[in-house]
């Protein structure tokens, strides 16, 4: 098994090197989490304004909308044009951001919201109490993620010209944790002039650049907004622009024709490229957790829970992160939605790489001869490399393993129902406890035909949002138990961290606190 998981990796890492032109790092692997970058060997001390910056993504977003944004691609882009309520500190938790206080009163059940003043759309008009009420309103109404992060308001009020009272059903202790991800404030007139459709084509926030035109399969161009309530952007632009592969991606980079590349998953091109001198930023809160979803509902062997265990003991996790992630320069191994390090992580024993363990599962589900199995992936490199080595694990135990790629503009339709395994990038810039309580109840999009919602997880996570944080922590701790061990119906292989590289002519914070994000107005690139 060892020797058939080593060639396939051998393979990729072939592959990744040849794209490279270069071999891998030797430098130490910097601690999962922090910042890494190599010497910047510039003369100049001082910001200058000017310049465009390019960044890729790899497909046409499907929406420009603030409150439709959720898939990978729309995520690069979204924190340059758009801004949230609030917004994840370090540690994960949610911080007031475009208000200047955000208070909860469990009795009352009320969540009170002071707008900061001097805050302006980039079309001129006012982030007032009126504009955040219709947000909230609009969103609930029509918002990709309602169900998740909406479904306990009841209405939103209007007390002064700054201030917002949004009253809920009953108590929802995480409501700040959808306030700060998927609910991107827009300008209310820009919507109301333009209508929904127009609105996608030229998106109006209040983030510090604003769009000028959408080139459908091409890429997004922005301009700086002067206004910007944090002072003036000092570069011209932010572009994001189609590159589709890695490959394409690092080629552009090395020729100059982009300043910035994501990566996740990728060891082989980041420590290549930190050897040539681009600089690496591992986001400090952990960006996203790979998960095996299993449709635990439709008939077939996964319905056993022994089978689902079974394909847990048969994947070696461990070998994977090792070749793929660089140990743990780049992600790590975990249990579940959260690392060790985090508060909300929970002990449990989880599945260790035991293939014996796994026929003798198999077997005595009355499954030794093996069957057929497809794994859905969102197409991406390192989605791709790791279902294609599972694949091959999986085969060792008699499991026929069929992968299906499914494209961005596509995989959303799959995250409903879907057929036998769904390997999920469930984002973690929330934390885990946030993700469960948002996506594991029946009210969710996500496996809404697929997850077994039983009993008392449904129950943990009810009464967790509307409880006190102690009494949240024991639930949601106890959901973990459940989902992840018990029940077994979300297997995670790998926890990663975006990783930027980026130019040396490159200065700001970009990735430096969570994915994709910036003080952008404090971007800047020497000439």
């Amino acid at each position: 098994m060892k020797k058939i998981t080593a060639l396939i990796l051998a393979a990729i890492m072939c592959v990744s090197l040849a794209a490279c032109g270069g071999g891998t790092s030797s430098s130490a692997s910097t601690a999962t989490g922090s910042s890494s970058s190599t010497a910047q060997a510039t003369t100049a001390t001082e910001p200058v304004s000017g310049g465009t910056v390019n960044i890729p993504i790899t497909d046409d977003p499907t929406t420009l909308q603030g409150w439709m944004l959720r898939n990978s691609n729309e995520s690069v882009l979204s924190s340059a044009i758009y801004e949230t309520l609030l917004k994840y500190d370090e540690t994960g938790k949610p911080q007031p951001y475009l208000l200047e206080s955000f208070e909860g009163d469990p009795e009352a059940l009320t969540y009170t919201m002071v707008v900061k003043d001097g805050i302006t759309f980039q079309d001129g008009t006012p982030l007032d109490a009126e504009a955040v009420k219709w947000n909230l309103d609009w969103y609930k109404e029509n918002g990709v993620l309602t169900g998740s992060y909406f479904g306990k308001v009841e209405s939103v009020k209007v007390v002064d010209e700054k201030t917002v009272v949004v009253h809920m059903s009953s108590w929802d202790a995480l409501f700040d944790y959808g306030l700060a991800r998927p609910c991107y404030i827009c300008s209310p007139t820009a919507v109301e002039e333009l209508g929904a459709d127009g609105f996608n084509e030229a998106p109006v926030g209040t983030g510090a650049f604003k769009v000028t035109k959408w080139v459908h399969g091409e890429g997004v161009y922005t301009e700086r907004y002067e206004d910007y309530w944090q002072g003036t952007p000092y570069l011209d632009g932010v572009n994001f622009k189609v590159y589709a592969s890695t490959a394409t991606q690092q080629a552009a980079l090395e020729v100059g024709d982009l300043d910035i590349m994501n990566l996740s998953g990728d060891a082989v091109t980041a420590d290549a490229l930190e050897q040539k001198g681009y600089v690496l930023t591992n986001a400090a809160i952990p960006a996203t957790g790979y998960t095996l979803c299993f449709n635990s509902l439709s008939d077939g062997p996964l319905t056993d829970v022994r089978v689902r265990q079974a394909i847990c003991y048969a994947v070696d996790a461990e070998s994977i992160c090792e070749a793929l992630l660089g140990g743990d320069k780049y992600g790590s191994v975990s249990t579940q939605w959260a690392l060790p390090t985090s508060s909300e992580y929970t002990e449990i024993e989880g599945y260790g790489y035991d293939v014996e363990k796994a026929k003798s599962l198999l077997e005595e589900a009355g499954y030794g001869s093996g069957f057929d199995l497809t794994i859905n992936f969102q197409v991406g490199d390192f989605a791709k490399n790791v279902c294609q080595i599972i694949q091959a694990q999986l085969a060792e135990v008699g499991i026929t393993v069929t992968l299906n790629q499914v494209d961005v503009a596509n995989y959303a339709n799959y995250l409903g129902e879907w057929d036998g395994i769904l390997f999920h990038p469930m984002g973690l810039s929330n934390g885990q406890y946030s993700q469960i309580a948002a996506n594991m109840i029946p009210e969710a999009t996500f496996g809404a035909g697929s997850f077994l919602h039983d009993e008392e997880s449904v129950a943990k996570i009810n009464e967790a949002i509307t409880s006190d944080a102690e009494t949240m922590a024991a639930d949601l701790s106890r959901a973990v138990e459940i989902l992840f061990q018990e029940n077994v119906e979300l297997y995670p292989i790998a926890i990663t961290y975006t990783t930027a590289v980026s130019s040396p002519k490159l200065h700001g914070d970009y990735n430096a606190v969570q994915q994709y994000n910036a003080s952008w107005h404090e971007m800047w690139k020497e000439a």
